[in-house]
């Protein structure tokens, strides 16, 4: 591909090799329909408020959710179109039909539904036709992207490429497609949204989208100076282009946002097996009240005495021991050492949980 250049370093093939490793975890992970459904919608929410929060949305993800389930909140008007126009992006990733390509009509669409009653009509669904640039928050210049007659032959030629190198992971191939959207930046507005969402429907049509579970978008806005520094090139289109664009570093951050999120995700699903599994045995003792509110304090402080206990129930010590016993007899806790110094611990499947010191 002409005025692109990368190179498949050390550092992303191991982060490659990480994420298909963890990637493998969460694919095999049985978890209940019901938490299957709230780890989708808790996911589909932070793309929707971070993507937008990075381009000055104020809407937090608290508000969000009160917004959309219909609630009236303190908030832009402007900013309340642009999350729900980018939930409905979403909602367009999800539906369409898989084919493991992305087409022009694909950008437009999502490009199309991003700026709804936001951008002037003038603009809106059509490609720029006139120069622009990105500014920071003092107005500056930050960088100048490609003249707009030269934007449909770049759009065309990240699109094949994309599309046809499939000998490159498509994990890379979605870096830097979300790199060189950006920079060549084919809207007057809206291109940051569109470039997020584009992404995302890539990877998607390629079948990583591991059970639609997770979102990028909140390791963006962390710190945004890293995003931004990550992305841009120069101070302009050609002065880089005479340089040979180079999406390295681009697609280096891309693969650790990856790892992060999927690692996240990761012990987010460990969490929530060792909760069921908590619950199922809960269930299967037939406990008292006393003896589920023994077994919640435990889980919730990982490590207690007898004596801890005993400050919150008005029962004898001998009861407290009785209620150890009948836990540790249907595997729900374990003790650790002896007489007066025991402690009593959950049992959990070990992952991703750290004892208190």
């Amino acid at each position: 591909m002409k005025n692109i250049n990368f190179t498949i370093t050390n550092s992303m093939i191991s982060k490659i090799e990480q994420i298909y490793r963890i990637w493998g975890v969460i694919e095999n992970a049985h978890i209940v329909p019901e938490r299957q459904q709230k780890l989708k919608q808790t996911a589909r929410l932070r793309s929707g408020v971070y993507s937008t929060k990075i381009e000055g949305n104020r809407i937090t993800y608290a508000d969000a959710e009160k917004l959309l389930a219909g609630e009236n909140i303190k908030a832009r008007p402007r900013d309340e179109k642009e999350l729900k126009n980018y939930m409905k992006v979403l909602d367009y990733i999800e539906s369409r039909e898989s084919d493991d390509t992305i087409t022009e009509k694909d950008i437009f669409k999502i490009h199309q539904m991003t700026t709804k009653n936001i951008l002037d009509p003038v603009h809106h669904n059509k490609r720029r036709n006139q120069a622009n640039a990105v500014y920071n928050e003092g107005g500056g210049i930050v960088y100048i992207p490609p003249d707009r007659k030269d934007v449909p032959k770049l759009i065309k030629e990240l699109l094949d490429f994309v599309n046809k190198q499939k000998e490159i992971s498509v994990i890379i191939r979605a870096g830097l497609l979300h790199h060189r959207f950006v920079i060549i930046h084919p809207f007057i507005d809206g291109n940051g949204r569109t470039a997020r969402a584009l992404t995302q429907l890539f990877l998607y049509q390629n079948g990583f989208n591991t059970k639609k579970y997770f979102s990028l978008e909140e390791y963006y806005d962390t710190d945004l100076p890293n995003y931004y520094e990550a992305i841009f090139i120069g101070n302009d289109f050609y002065s880089a282009q005479k340089k040979i664009i180079n999406s390295t570093k681009f697609v280096e951050y891309f693969l650790s946002g990856l790892e992060h999120e999927l690692d996240h995700l990761k012990k987010t699903i460990e969490s929530i097996k060792d909760d069921e599994q908590f619950e199922n045995k809960l269930i299967m003792a037939r406990l008292n009240n006393r003896q589920v509110h023994i077994s919640a304090y435990i889980k919730e402080h990982l490590s207690v005495t007898a004596k801890d206990l005993l400050s919150q129930y008005n029962v004898s010590l001998a009861t407290i021991k009785r209620d150890l016993d009948l836990l540790i007899k249907n595997g729900i806790i374990k003790s650790i050492g002896f007489s007066k110094s025991t402690r009593y611990e959950p049992v959990l499947s070990g992952k991703g949980t750290k004892k208190k010191k």
